[in-house]
């Protein structure tokens, strides 16, 4: 008996010490809140009643943080660790066109088609801050009208840290951007109407197997959007690519063991009087894919400057360019020496005070000379015209209305073709919509 008396005396005494203790920490958590403190000192409340409220301040903390938590699990708003960092994106053209395709003899063939002329499918992934990624596949459409995939763009983007003026740097390794197309159709918004210029007259593509070191001057431009319309390639003091590739393009194998040495410089004089003013020069020297018939190699070299203008309301933009030979190789005379071609370039772009200035007016006009030494004919030209409407429905998603006609020379090719003698090519014209998708 006495040991049972001793067992509930311990038992007592530790249970009074332990809810002395309980009460004591919690009055001690409580007084650690400065106001409770404040209203205990004042004798507005008790601690006992400092500690009712502490606890009920917790439990609705822990309530809170469970909806949350459910909340995020329900919707699946938490990311996986393998998805950070990751963006996947889609760009296409829909479009359906109808007219006249010229042939040799001032013949021409009817055309009246639904077609899907760009289908990307991007994936881009931050690995590490200054390491990222991209792959781009490319649906086209092949010679027998089936749908095949390749890629455009799959390379390892390093971003160096800034090194004085030289600034937001980025290289890509493996097959990337080229210097010149991007930066340009990134000024001209409908590359869903076709080719820019220079590539429209066949001398090279917009992607390279390679390597390439990009960036701006003296850091981005503040509210680039709200001074130019624009926050692609929004340099303060303007941008510069440079590149070592392949030469080939991103659809063809490398046939010479020569590299194609590329660059593009661009300067914005006046970033704080006139932001929208950009002078750009665009460079290639390299040879050929294609091995000529004397043997060689032919050369190959672009020589291109453009003038651009860009303001929220209008876009204006003047190019000259001087070409030897192209990246194809195909580009020679019958002895197997380059042709040299030169042409131009004008556009604009003008936004219509309507619809949230959602609905644009547009135009081009690109002339080319495919030979302009007449070393195979003296009348090589071709000019080409087209304009119409965009409306910009959301963020780029856009449906655009042409029409485009263009006028050859006696000798000229067809666009992207050597010139021939008398070959006297029909009529080229069509009406075209576009839908764009892009996200």
């Amino acid at each position: 008996m006495k040991n049972i008396g001793f067992i509930l005396f311990m038992a007592t005494t530790l249970l009074i010490g332990m809810g002395s203790y309980g009460v004591s920490e919690a009055v001690d958590t409580a007084k650690q809140d400065p106001l409770i403190e404040i209203l205990i000192k004042k004798g507005i409340l008790t601690e006992e009643e400092a500690v009712d409220i502490k606890q009920e301040a917790e439990a609705l903390e822990k309530q809170s943080q469970q909806e949350i938590v459910k909340e995020i699990e329900d919707k699946e708003l938490a990311v996986p660790k393998a998805l950070k960092g990751l963006k996947v994106g889609m760009l296409a053209y829909l479009d359906y066109s109808n007219g006249q395709k010229p042939e040799p003899d001032d013949n021409s063939s009817s055309f009246n088609e639904f077609r899907v002329t760009r289908g990307y499918l991007t994936v881009q992934k931050e690995i590490l801050p200054w390491m990222h990624a991209r792959a781009t596949i490319d649906a086209h459409q092949d010679e027998t009208g089936d749908y095949k995939n390749r890629l455009k763009y799959f390379y390892a983007e390093l971003r160096p840290p800034d090194l004085g003026l030289l600034t937001d740097m980025k290289s890509e390794i493996g097959l990337g951007h080229i210097p010149w197309l991007d930066f340009e159709e990134h000024i001209n918004p409908y590359r869903c109407q076709g080719t820019m210029a220079i590539e429209r007259a066949g001398t090279f593509n917009s992607a390279d197997k390679g390597v390439s070191l990009r960036g701006y001057f003296g850091g981005k431009l503040e509210d680039a959007e709200e001074k130019t319309g624009s926050h692609y390639y929004d340099s303060h003091y303007g941008s510069w690519h440079l590149g070592v590739y392949d030469g080939s393009g991103y659809h063809a194998s490398e046939e010479n063991n020569n590299k194609a040495v590329e660059g593009r410089l661009t300067l914005r004089p006046l970033p704080d009087v006139i932001p929208g003013l950009q002078m750009s020069y665009f460079g290639i020297y390299g040879e050929g894919n294609k091995e000529a018939s004397n043997g060689d190699y032919p050369d190959y070299e672009v020589n291109l400057g453009m003038l651009s203008y860009e303001h929220p309301c209008l876009t204006l933009t003047a190019q000259y360019f001087q070409t030897e030979g192209n990246a194809k190789g195909k580009w020679v005379d019958a002895e197997g020496d380059a042709l040299e071609t030169e042409g131009y370039s004008f556009f604009g772009n003008f936004k219509l005070p309507v619809l949230d200035r959602k609905l644009s007016l547009f135009a081009r006009y690109d002339y080319f000379d495919q030979d302009k030494d007449d070393a195979v004919g003296e009348d090589t030209d071709y000019n080409m015209f087209f304009g119409g409407l965009a409306w910009d429905v959301y963020k780029h998603n856009l449906l655009l209305l042409a029409y485009e006609t263009t006028d050859y020379g006696d000798d000229a090719g067809k666009k992207g073709e050597i010139p021939i003698v008398d070959n006297n090519l029909g009529d080229d014209h069509r009406i075209q919509a576009v839908w764009q998708i892009s996200f």
